[in-house]
């Protein structure tokens, strides 16, 4: 089985890699924050946004975000994580492009609709005219965090009715590359090793591919399987909210997922995982983990990735 693999990023990241990429760990957001010496006594900014662990691999990764986007934004480390964000109006012009030719394809579409009109608004300078400052609230409300309490308090009686914007999902095939962008962000690569009294060898290696999503998004879930050709919706048992993709049959991990992501790649820590957990199938395909050698190595495999790979 030949095995193609890049965790470090050669050459430009594909458009629909930047767009999945942020469906799962990109945000669209909008701060408002006390400036004193401001006429409205607020600062009004709008953000691009996306994150990811700290590790020396996710870092390069993130250094290959800003430069698909011309080397604009700044990356910063917060507890156990990397953010790139840019917050500049005229920086957020090719940014907001890129999302209007490559769309979101989950329900952050919709946050990135009312994003663009703060966008308006602010570059036409009228976020420092109280109607436009209301607008902009009344915007930000109907995000996921909303407003804060001493918003609403001081302004409660000027936010206007605004409809939310309807999210309509697409019936298209899902671009490869968007599902791998996805992936980098929301899915998993596990070799579960795991002891089995009724195995020879007492343990056994169980092999799964998975994707995990609020139940919102569901319906991309449902796309991603019907684009890939492989996967059963499930719901883990004591996750209300939450469903996720299952591959764990061998001949579609190696004859479907393996190849998908071989012609597709995935790059920092995930890309590292894909290589292991390649290397797992290869040996199970092999049957070399009903040896105790095969079954040693995939031992091995198993414990260094994920969480517990180190760097």
């Amino acid at each position: 089985m030949r095995v193609i693999f890049c965790s470090k990023p050669k050459g430009k990241l594909d458009p629909w890699f930047i767009t999945g990429f942020t469906d799962g760990e990109g945000s669209f957001s909008v701060r408002i924050r006390k400036k004193s010496n401001s006429a409205l006594g607020f600062h009004v900014s709008i953000v691009y946004s996306i994150g990811a662990e700290v590790n020396p691999l996710n870092l390069k990764l993130l250094e290959k975000v800003r430069e698909y986007f011309d080397g604009v934004g700044s990356i910063s480390k917060s507890a156990n994580m990397y953010y790139y964000e840019v917050s500049s109006i005229k920086s957020l012009i090719n940014i907001r492009k890129h999302f209007e030719n490559f769309p979101l394809q989950t329900t952050k579409y919709l946050n990135f609709k009312l994003w663009c009109q703060v966008f308006d608004i602010i570059a036409e300078k009228a976020h420092l005219t109280k109607p436009g400052f209301y607008k902009i609230l009344s915007l930000k409300i109907l995000f996921p965090k909303g407003l804060s309490s001493d918003l609403l308090e001081i302004y409660s009686k000027n936010i206007m009715l605004i409809v939310k914007p309807v999210f309509e999902a697409s019936n298209i095939k899902l671009n490869p590359n968007w599902i791998a962008g996805f992936v980098q962000a929301d899915g998993t690569f596990g070799l579960n090793f795991t002891k089995q009294a009724r195995m020879k060898l007492g343990y056994t290696c169980q092999p799964q591919f998975r994707i995990t999503q609020h139940e919102r998004d569901l319906i991309v879930l449902n796309r991603i399987i019907e684009s890939i050709g492989c996967g059963t919706l499930v719901k883990p048992s004591g996750d209300r909210d939450r469903y996720s993709i299952s591959v764990a049959n061998i001949s579609e991990l190696v004859d479907i997922i393996l190849p998908l992501f071989q012609n597709n790649p995935l790059y920092g820590a995930k890309g590292a995982d894909f290589l292991d957990f390649s290397k797992g199938i290869s040996i199970i395909r092999d049957k070399g983990h009903l040896t105790p050698e095969g079954l040693k190595k995939l031992k091995d495999l198993s414990y260094a990735m994920n969480t517990y790979r180190k760097f």
